[in-house]
């Protein structure tokens, strides 16, 4: 790479960060001088806390990077174990749901009660990771070509071996998407744990600096924390290349996919039967689920609810429970208020986060400058501890709608965005040549290649960013609106009234768990009109 090619690669990001500087320094000087301190100051005490990050920070990565392992390792086991049981991996899935899905201001105060030392953020960041690699990894395995798949079936190679020579090469850039959009997430989930019971680490620090209003030293904190995810999303394709440089061509069949059998048409009736059946399974899967739970956390009954509890509690209507809003009132009708408002809020920002994606995904690939400008701050965005993030949206764009899409965009535009830039580099430049050399122009090339090329990886970004919007919806609403579920489930809490809070995470694991349902059924209505 001469001298100008290698200038014109590293300047868009530097000249993004000195625009990010400036509207910084802008900002300061502004009507947020009290939350927003000048980059001087913070790069000053980022200058004098050098000694201060690195304790902090080697805990805090120790937790993520143990948490990054046991959670993509499980994904991938159970991805590989699964893959001649279609029916079996599925339920896998739905089960990765559920752990994702699981509210985390719930969830990480009970962790904190049962489990001792780092183990709560080891537990978080594992949580955090596990659903999006089995996605990646799954969406990997079976995006193969079918030809290759029949070659070593026909040459006496075992289902191993086409699981070696064949679907684990092809699964290889999808898996990388997903191990990146992964890394930060760990970090995220360690520093969550940290936020909610730790004793040391990056979170703890931000805990301290907050409550002392030392505003300079929490920027500081998050920018490290940028910068410590920006590392372990970036560093890991480098690190394939290293080791695998042969994953860098990329040749595959448009739409084949080894793993999905041939379509049958069916009628209404049964269509509408196995929506049924597959509503009840889901239902009966979240109260196994739910018992299962309850057994294993330590505790006992200080801590733990299960359904016999829970159920009377809502079902009988003589409970009178404190709102978020200071009143009285039924826990029934409250919970399913909330949760209609937590899923508002949720559908909001994942359709605004969807759309911003998907444009900035085709504007990125046509315009690799633009992909080089954008990702430095998409990082960023996304590795920012979202209850560090929140109060600050909250001051600047209020406690409603506008501040709580703001963050659910957030969350859900960077995983889109890597999984459909990625696929839209994947596509088969002899698919490219052909356009070209029939004389297509860049818009056939969009909506004829590139488009139903990542649709895929698209559809199953979607099957990642719900279960995210529902999260990011609950915290949300957690630390500014006061509203949804997030909100009500916290006051609960706070007045250790655990059968509300156990009702609470049973329906969000439901309404999770319906949300990929959903996506799963426009999956698989758009892919089959792809084969």
């Amino acid at each position: 790479m001469n001298a100008v090619a290698r200038l014109r690669r590293v300047a868009p990001p530097l000249l993004t960060v000195a625009a990010l500087l400036a509207a910084w320094q802008v900002m300061s000087l502004g009507g947020f001088g009290s939350l927003v301190p000048p980059p001087a100051d913070v790069l000053a005490q980022m200058r004098d806390d050098a000694d201060y990050y690195v304790p902090n920070a080697t805990v805090t990565m120790s937790s993520a990077l143990r948490g990054y392992l046991w959670g993509n390792g499980v994904a991938i086991a159970l991805a590989l174990c699964t893959l001649p049981f279609p029916r079996v991996q599925a339920l896998f899935e739905r089960i990765a749901v559920g752990a994702i899905a699981l509210p985390l201001i719930a969830v990480a105060p009970l962790l904190a009660i049962a489990f001792r030392g780092d183990l709560p953020s080891v537990i978080l960041a594992a949580q955090a990771v596990v659903f999006t690699t089995l996605v990646a990894a799954v969406l990997g395995l079976g995006g193969v070509d079918r030809t290759s798949v029949d070659v070593v079936r026909a040459a006496g190679g075992s289902e191993w071996t086409v699981i070696r020579k064949v679907r684990l090469p092809a699964a290889i850039p999808s898996l990388v998407g997903g191990l990146q959009i992964a890394a930060p997430a760990a970090i995220l989930g360690a520093i969550i744990g940290e936020y909610m019971g730790g004793s040391e680490g990056l979170g703890v620090a931000m805990i301290q600096a907050q409550g002392a209003f030392d505003v300079p030293r929490a920027w500081g904190l998050a920018i490290v924390t940028s910068l410590l995810a920006a590392v372990a999303f970036l560093a890991l394709p480098l690190l394939v290349r290293l080791l695998l440089p042969w994953t860098r061509v990329t040749d595959t069949v448009l739409g084949a996919r080894a793993t999905r059998p041939g379509r049958r048409t069916t009628r209404p009736g049964t269509r509408a039967l196995r929506t049924a059946i597959a509503a009840v399974g889901t239902l009966a899967g979240v109260v196994l689920g739910w018992w299962l739970l309850v057994l294993i956390v330590p505790g006992g009954a200080e801590v733990a609810r299960g359904p016999r509890e829970v159920v009377p509690y809502f079902a009988t209507g003589d409970t009178q429970l404190v709102t978020a809003s200071g009143e009285a009132e039924a826990p029934l009708p409250y919970l399913l208020s909330s949760l209609l408002r937590t899923i508002a809020d949720a559908g909001v920002g994942f359709l605004v986060g969807l759309v911003l994606a998907v444009a900035m995904a085709v504007v990125a690939h046509e315009f690799p400058v633009i992909e080089r400008v954008l990702m430095p701050i998409s990082i960023a965005l996304r590795s920012i501890p979202i209850v560090a993030a929140m109060p600050l949206l909250a001051l600047m764009f209020g406690r409603g709608i506008v501040a709580v899409t703001i963050l659910i965009a957030v969350m859900t535009f960077f995983p889109i965005l890597v999984n459909v830039l990625l696929a839209m580099r994947a596509v088969p430049r002899s698919a490219v040549d052909l356009l070209t050399a029939v004389g297509a122009r860049r818009r056939h090339h969009l909506t004829k290649l590139l488009i139903p090329y990542a649709l895929p990886a698209l559809l199953a970004s979607v099957k990642i960013a719900l279960p995210l919007s529902i999260g990011a919806a609950m915290v949300a609403e957690w630390l500014a609106t006061g509203h949804g579920l997030g909100a009500s489930m916290t006051v609960a809490a706070t007045l250790s009234d655990y059968d509300f809070v156990w009702g609470g995470v049973a329906v969000v694991l439901l309404a999770s768990l319906m949300a990929y349902r959903l996506a799963g059924a426009l999956e698989d209505t758009a892919l089959s009109r792809l084969e």
